[in-house]
């Protein structure tokens, strides 16, 4: 096997790569379009990699570099303001950074990993004190466990499994408590004479999308100043792609979104990411969940993965959390 790097946003993608994540139906965000506007609006340097075994690909794999950087500013892509750790990770997106063929078995997963790591070496050089195997499921710790490698727990996912026939049903099975609460809810912004609610539209308007999930994720970090805007450019990008679907609240006159989630095909069902809110209307992200739970149930999709984070939350909509790991691989010193 052999290792093609390239930097998403300072070069072309090797030939076959989208060709290669497209069969996979590993999901829009990793088609070459969509890495290069996720590092427009890097503070990190993303870089990527192709596996090829007897010219075919068989691997890809994706992070940037610098987890936790000591110097919080932009830099031209592929350059990285100082050394640090790579983080395999999809951008904007609670997934690992990697993606297998179906052709490989265990043996060859785990040399496709090597394989990466060895080449990330060389390319990046002291700069990279070693990889940060981010996201891992219980499947996919074999893979990645070796000698001198550090394996932690870390936030679980929630994701929550079709199994009701009707909102009825998915109400009817939620605590008394929750049940009135959440039906109410969801009754009184389906009737708000001054919302829309939009489900699985193909885009967005893109410049509105940028400004709110600015202001979302400004709310919930210690440093919003040191929040990097989505660029517009990434959602015209989503807006032309299948595979991607906003579940949205829209003013009823100007028809501007004030709230949206992100929805995108994988092949265990749907992804929620990106998200963003106005403020002005209570209870709009908690409705977004229950109009993307109706959706789950009319259409037969097998589950939703609603991520880390606010786990009592999710888990008080009916999901069940799901355990992911970090792999340490430490480089050894030059």
């Amino acid at each position: 096997m052999r290792a093609e790097i390239f930097v998403p946003g300072g070069g072309a993608a090797p030939d076959g790569w989208d060709a290669f994540v497209r069969a996979g139906r590993a999901g829009v965000l990793w088609e070459e379009a969509l890495l290069e506007a996720a590092a427009w609006a890097s503070p990190r340097p993303y870089f990527a990699g192709l596996i090829r075994d007897a010219g075919e690909p068989v691997a890809a794999f994706c992070g940037r570099l610098g987890v936790f950087p000591l110097v919080r500013r932009f830099r031209p892509a592929g350059r990285a303001a100082s050394p640090g750790w790579f983080q395999t990770r999809l951008p904007y997106s609670f997934s690992g950074g990697r993606l297998y063929g179906p052709q490989l078995g265990r043996t060859e997963r785990r040399f496709a990993v090597r394989t990466f790591e060895r080449a990330l070496r060389r390319r990046l050089g002291a700069r990279c004190v070693g990889v940060l195997h981010f996201a891992a499921t219980a499947a996919e710790l074999p893979d990645l466990d070796g000698p001198a490698r550090l394996r932690r727990p870390i936030a679980p996912t929630t994701v929550l499994r079709t199994r009701w026939d009707s909102m009825d049903a998915y109400f009817a099975e939620l605590p008394r408590g929750r049940r009135r609460r959440l039906t109410a809810l969801y009754e009184r912004v389906g009737d708000d004479p001054e919302l829309v609610s939009v489900v699985a539209a193909p885009a967005i308007d893109p410049v509105r999308a940028s400004r709110l999930d600015q202001l979302t994720r400004m709310k919930y970090t210690g440093r919003p100043e040191g929040v990097a805007p989505l660029p517009p450019g990434y959602f015209e990008r989503l807006n032309e792609r299948p595979g991607a679907a906003y579940f949205a609240h829209l003013e009823k006159g100007a028809g501007l979104p004030v709230s949206f989630d992100l929805v995108l095909d994988t092949p265990e069902g749907w992804m929620t990411t990106v998200t963003g809110a106005a403020g002005g209307v209570r209870d709009l992200y908690f409705d977004l969940y229950l109009r993307e739970i109706e959706q789950l149930i009319v259409t037969g999709v097998p589950a939703v993965d609603f991520g880390p984070g606010m786990r009592a939350i999710k888990e008080s909509f009916g999901g069940e959390p799901l355990a992911r790991y970090a792999v340490v691989a430490p480089f050894a010193p030059w």
